[in-house]
Parts: C-alpha cells; structure tokens; sequence
C-alpha cells in the first residue's frame, strides 16, 4: 500500500521529516519499502489565469492567449487546447519548466507567433490519462503558485507493506491511528456533512440477507441526478500517488474511500437493479455473472453475491457485475458499503482467480463498524463532486452484531515478557490510544474491549505486543534469558538426522526441500504413496497441494522432472522429511521421519570415470552406506510393485522390520512425471533406525601378516538370490573369513536355463599369523559343505 505524508498530516498534524517518519513507522512494524516523491522532477509550473484569447493568424485549431501568472507582464501562450476561456484558472509552464520523465519546456514559434511556454493538461502532469484539454483549476486558486502543493504534487510517498494480521493498516486512517497513539496526538477524521433530500431511502429499496453468516452486515446509500465527470486534480493526485488509475468521479470516490479507510465500497447504478432492491445471498445452481472485466464466469453454489430481485449483480467483496455498472449515463446510484466473512471471500476469489484491492481488504478482516463511516463520507463526497441528492436514512441490515469481546492485560505479566517495567499508567495509555477501550481499571490489571478493526488481538500476549510497539523495542533493554535446566533431551534425534544430512552430501547427494503438501492424484500415479491413509486439508492452496503427503516420492519425481526440463544429466537428490498418515478413529496423524533418494539420467564424469546411466547397483549402494552410517546391515528381499519395474524392485529390512522399498521405476510411472528413463529410488522409515541406539564403532589393528585370497565358483538355482549364498559363506566361514565379495554373475549357455553361475571372491585372514594352505581349505571345504546343503549348489 502507499501513503501519502500530506494526506497523513491531514489526518494527524505530524511534525516529523519523512526519514524520521520511515524509521518510526518501520519500528511499529509497517515495513518501508519504497519512499517516492511524485513533484520531484516538476520545476517552473505556476498557477496561470487566462485573460485573453485570439485566433491563430496562420492556424484553424491554435489560439494566442495571454496567462498571467503573477509577474509583470503576461504570458504569449499558443495552445491547441478548445475547452478553456479567459478567466480559467490552468497550469502554466513557462520557459525552462520540467514536466514529468524530465521533458523540458522552451520558448518556440508555432507557425510565426512566438509561445512562451505551456498550458498543461492533466496527463502532462503525471495526473491521469486525460488529454482532451487543459486542466482547468479551481476559481479561487491564487495566481502565481506553485502548482505542486496546489495538486498535491509536494508530497512523499511511502510504500508499505501491509501484513495479514492487520487490515486496518490498509486505510489512511489505520495508519493515522498508530502515528496518532505514538506521537500523542488527535487524530482529526474528516468531518461529514450531507444534506439529505428527497423521498427516504427506505420507500425507494429495501435490503435482505439471506446468510448473515458470510454477511454479517450490509449498508446502503441512493444517490439521485448523479453527474458523471472526471475528477477533480486533487482526487486524482492522490489516487494516482496511491497507483490507482482515475476512471470518473463515482468510480474514483469508491476507490479514494478505499485508501482513506481500508473499507471497500461499490457502486451500482440503481435504475439498473431489478425491482430496485438488493439481496445478499448464495449463488443459485448454475448461475453465472460477467463481471466488470468483461469475464463470463460460472458461480458455485458456496459462493456469496449481491442480486436484484432476478440475477447476481456482484460478486461479494471481490468485483461487481457489468449488467449495473456504473457509466457516462447513470444517474441514480446505490452505494453498499459491507461487512463479508473473510474465509468466504478468500475461498471465492481463489476459486474464481480474482484477487483484487477489495479481496485483498476484505481478507484481512475489515471493520464492521466503519461500514456506516465509510459509506457516509462517500455519499458526502458524491453530493460535493457528483451534485448529487443524498436520500434520507441509511439502508443497514446487521443482523448479527459482531463483538470482538475484551481481553484482561496484566501488567505484571508485560514485564515479564518484555524484561522491563513499564507504568501501568502508560501501558493503559498506550492501549486507549490504539482504540481499546479500558472496562475494569484495578491497581494490578485492566480489562480492555477490542476495538472490531483488531481482527489480530485475542490474548493477553497480544496487549502486551501493541504496548512493546509503542514503548519501542529499541528502548527495550538487552539481557540474557533465564535457561531453564533438564536432563531430557526434547528432540534426541535431531543430531543423528544432522548427520545424516551431512553424511549423504558427502556421498554426492543434493538435498532438496519439498512441500509438505500433496495431492491425491500424484499419490496415485506414484503407485508408492497411500493415498488412502491421506491427511486432507480443509483450505488448500490447490487440487495439487490438497492434502499432507504420504510419501516423499511424488515430490521427488516433481523435482526431477523440474531439472531434466532444464537440462540436467545427472539427477541425485535426497530428502528427509516427515510423511503424514491418518489413523482411524483418531485426531492426530502419525508423522514418521523418512529418507528418499533419487537417482536418474547418467553418472557425474570426472577424471577417472566416465558418464554411464544409473544402475539398481548405484541405488543399492546407496543403501548400504545408508546402512553404513547407522552400523546396520540392511537386507533386501524381492519385491512385485507397480512402483517399479518387474525383477527391479525390492523391499528394505531391518531383521524382520520393514523399513521402506527401492527399485527402478516402472514406465507408467516414469511417463505420467516426465521422468528420466533410466530413474532408480528408494524410500525408507527413518524411525526404526533412528529409535534403536547406535552400536558404538569398533576399531581393530591393522593387520600385521597377509591374506589369503581364493575365489568360488557355484552353480545354483536362477530364482535362488545371491544373497542366500553370501549369509552362507559368511556363516561358515568362521573367523578366519573376514570379505565376501560377488564379482560375477553369468546366465546362458552351457548352463540350464533354470541355472546361473556366481563368482565369489573370499578374504581369510589372520591377527596373529600367516594362515596356511591347509587353513585355508579346511575354511574353504566348510564353505563348500553349506553351500551345497543349504543352498543345493554345485561346484562350477
């Protein structure tokens, strides 16, 4: 949002320079984060007055004027200009003038007669897009002044960003509100008048609504024999500063309304609302608007809208229908001035794609009570720019008041938490000053009634937080927090998790950070995840992120395919993070720790090795340092999943306790994300792992005499795994058998069909001698022994 220091000043008579004023507003917590000055680059310009005007001797569409801006002689002006007369009073830049974007005005001949210098239209100002003229001022403007601080062009601009927490932050006035509680000054809020005429509101329309839920409070206002023009410079000065463009002067008293209360108004033509009367209701089944963007769009039936007697006319709180806008025609307007339920106008405005100033407005929670203020200044304003005739009487439905109820603040309990004694005196103070009002004073406590524009303050801790903004954080003394001492350790794993992060680093990972969120449909199509046990979310950004994700997978295939569109070979990323599943019957879900990695596209080459495309090996090796690192052997046993292609998938063991899967995946699955063709990944629960303690390594000398190295050829059944061999050969070789290794593996002729061939390479060792041949076979001759009875193989 921007704000104007002048319009402030009006509000407050602030003495402040305006870097004085940015540091005191970022200190309340309104971040600065941009300050303008929209006069600047404007020079020379005066307030003129024509006191003559004379055809151009050599041009039909020029005349000469002569301007008197203060000086002892007038100016010779040639204009093309047709909407003057002498006598107007017009912005007049003489020679040297700067416009705005630095253009610079000279003395010239325009077809003989010498100009010494500029009339200027609203557009040349940096005033509107309004070109058809000049800008014709006030009467009663004084001759000679500068005309920046007549249009309001002397001014500073600040650009603040304006938190959820606090929509009345989004109005002049919210702002002028904080300055006003600070500084200890009056807020001075403009003062209304209107003369009401005519028959009364009430005989001319009625208003009904149907949900009070989504419409606690609804407010209206006819204005009759409306005269639409363009606005005057000042409005359109601040509406221009504020980033808004002036369109006529209803539409722009609805949007200057908007800034200098934060209280979004619309207006409808009256004449084109059916039967007169206004509905605040649910959309019907089918029912469409085309809204003031010219969109045809389709309403749900959750969705609230302000109707005539027939059809929707707005969508509430967001935008309104064309069918009653407001153009060069009206003449009877109906103002509404509202109160909707920010969760209905956040779910709307998300499902229809409209975020506009008013959703924006309404999200962050307006006020109530400032619906009838906002709504009279605007009828005020259109009696003094439109010549309007204000009916009599208010159009208020509010069926259900609101109460922002009242909070007790302790003021023993403020120094607690802030670490300073603050006088209570000051601390009421400070609260009454920000519009809370003090119910039930004693020495030791105050009960406060919240004001309804403090949508953010339920709780002591939030009185305590509006003190501290205004006593200042920076007057709030520097100590070190009391520790509290205890012998347990609230998140134990933490450190390992660490580790492990590291850890995988090291191994070449990148670590990569997902949403939480998740959707059913990519849970599906992952053929991993469990989409049945999914956690859904009442509110969710969109259909993607619909529920809390059951897997890490879906979100890891996302992240590939992200890279592979952009080019990236070699994909080796990993994540740790929590899953979320539903447990029947119960409130809360279970939020287990788990670790996926995933492999696609080829190898990093470097010096030694080149590129080749990811293998099951790579993944398995994966896990075994993952294994590795927890001093865990982690077994695998043959898995058939639509995960992951057949005869390449497998499930992850600890013992008996399955831990997880890993494997390639499947084509579907490698198709509906995009992904590499060769993509390899694992996921696994880290709370097994994590749950049991670690062993503590064990270190042994290096040996002092050598190896003895034989190696073991088998024939064996083709579905029996390779590991049944190995846990055999480790079982029986004893302690002289120190490395099992598989170096080779061979299927086809002469063998079998329903036989493979393995290579087993051994290591026997000894601590404390040279181990002998004989050693060595009795060692090998057990190996044989249980291989052959337990694994029924033969030697090759």
């Amino acid at each position: 949002m921007k704000i104007s220091l002048n319009w402030l000043k009006e509000l407050v008579p602030l003495r402040v320079t305006p870097q004085e004023l940015a540091e005191r507003l970022t200190m309340l917590g309104l971040e600065i984060e941009a300050i303008t000055e929209p006069g600047k680059e404007i020079s020379e310009i005066y307030v003129g007055r024509i006191l003559e005007m004379q055809p151009h001797p050599d041009a039909d569409k020029l005349v000469v004027c002569k301007t008197d801006i203060g000086r002892k002689e007038p100016l010779q002006i040639v204009c093309g200009a047709a909407n003057m007369k002498p006598g107007d009073i017009v912005p007049t830049a003489i020679e040297g003038a700067t416009l705005p974007g630095g253009f610079k005005i000279g003395g010239r001949k325009m077809r003989g007669v010498q100009s010494q210098g500029m009339m200027c239209s609203a557009r040349e100002l940096g005033l509107g897009e309004d070109h058809s003229g000049l800008m014709i001022l006030d009467p009663d403007t004084p001759i000679g002044l500068d005309i920046r601080p007549v249009l309001g062009l002397d001014d500073f601009i600040f650009e603040i960003e304006v938190t959820p927490n606090r929509g009345d932050w989004a109005g002049m006035i919210g702002v002028a509100r904080e300055l006003s509680a600070y500084y200890g000054l009056p807020l001075r809020l403009p003062e209304i008048k209107i003369k009401e005429s005519g028959a009364a509101a009430s005989s001319l329309s009625s208003v009904t609504i149907e949900d009070p839920d989504l419409c606690p409070r609804y407010t209206g206002r006819i204005a009759r024999n409306v005269v639409i023009k363009l606005s005057p410079p000042w409005l359109c000065a601040r509406l221009i500063a504020a980033g808004l463009r002036p369109i006529s002067n209803v539409v722009d008293i609805t949007n200057y309304i908007l800034l200098e209360t934060g209280q979004p108004l619309h207006a409808f033509d009256f004449e084109k609302l059916a039967e007169n009367r206004v509905v605040a209701r649910r959309a019907g089944a089918g029912e469409t608007i085309t809204t003031l963007d010219g969109e045809k769009r389709a309403l749900a039936e959750d969705m609230l809208v302000i109707a005539d007697a027939r059809m929707p006319q707005a969508v509430a709180g967001i935008m309104g229908g064309a069918d009653s806008e407001v153009d060069d025609n009206t003449k009877q307007v109906f103002l509404e001035s509202a109160y909707f339920d920010p969760r209905s106008i956040r779910r709307t405005a998300k499902k229809l794609g409209l975020l506009t100033e008013a959703a924006q407005n309404f999200q962050r929670g307006a006020d109530a009570d400032m619906a009838v203020y906002a709504l009279n200044r605007a009828a005020m304003l259109l009696q003094d720019l439109a010549e309007a005739e204000i009916a009599p009487g208010i159009l208020d439905e509010y069926p259900q008041p609101q109460d922002r109820g009242r909070v007790t603040l302790r003021y023993a309990r403020t120094e607690a938490l802030l670490g300073v004694a603050i006088d209570p005196t000051r601390q009421s103070a400070i609260l009454e000053g920000l519009g809370f009002k003090a119910l039930e004073q004693e020495p030791e406590q105050c009960s406060f009634a919240v004001p309804g524009w403090r949508h953010d303050v339920a709780h002591e801790a939030d009185l305590i937080e509006e003190v501290a903004r205004h006593y200042g954080y920076d007057n709030i003394p520097v100590t070190m927090p009391s520790i509290r001492q205890s012998a347990h350790v609230f998140a134990p794993q933490d450190r390992t998790v660490r580790e492990l992060r590291h850890f995988l680093a090291a191994q070449g990972l990148t670590e990569v950070v997902n949403w939480s969120f998740g959707g059913r449909e990519n849970e599906r199509r992952s053929e991993a995840a469990r989409e049945d046990e999914m956690v859904l979310l009442q509110n969710p950004l969109s259909e993607n992120y619909g529920g809390m994700r059951t897997s890490l997978l879906p979100s890891l295939y996302g992240t590939a395919a992200y890279n592979q569109k952009r080019g990236a070979r070699t994909i080796a990323v990993f994540e740790i993070g929590p899953v979320y599943h539903a447990v029947e019957g119960q409130s809360l879900s279970r939020e287990p720790v788990h670790l996926a990695l995933l492999l696609g596209g080829v190898t990093a080459e470097n010096w030694a090795l080149r590129e080749r495309p990811f293998d099951f090996y790579d993944i398995k090796g994966y896990l075994q340092r993952i294994g590795d690192f927890f001093r865990r052997e982690l077994l695998l046993d043959a898995l058939n999943s639509r995960a992951f292609q057949s005869g390449q998938g497998a499930i992850v063991k600890l013992r008996k306790t399955g831990l997880g899967q890993l494997g390639k995946t499947a084509p579907p699955v490698t198709r509906d994300f995009d992904l590499p063709e060769n993509t390899y990944v694992l996921e696994i629960d880290l709370e097994p792992l994590l749950a049991a303690p670690m062993p503590p390594a064990q270190f042994e000398d290096i040996p002092l005499y050598p190896a003895s190295l034989r190696d073991l050829a088998v024939i064996m059944d083709r579905d029996l795994p390779a590991e049944a061999v190995v846990k055999s050969v480790k079982s029986a070789g004893g302690s002289l058998l120190k490395k099992v290794n598989i170096f080779d593996v061979y299927r086809g002729k002469p063998l079998p069909p329903d036989k493979k061939s393995i290579a087993v390479s051994l290591v026997f060792q000894s601590s404390e001698r040279t181990l002998t041949d004989t050693d060595t076979q009795k060692a090998l001759d057990r190996i044989i022994a249980v291989l052959t009875k337990e694994c029924g193989v033969e030697l090759r």
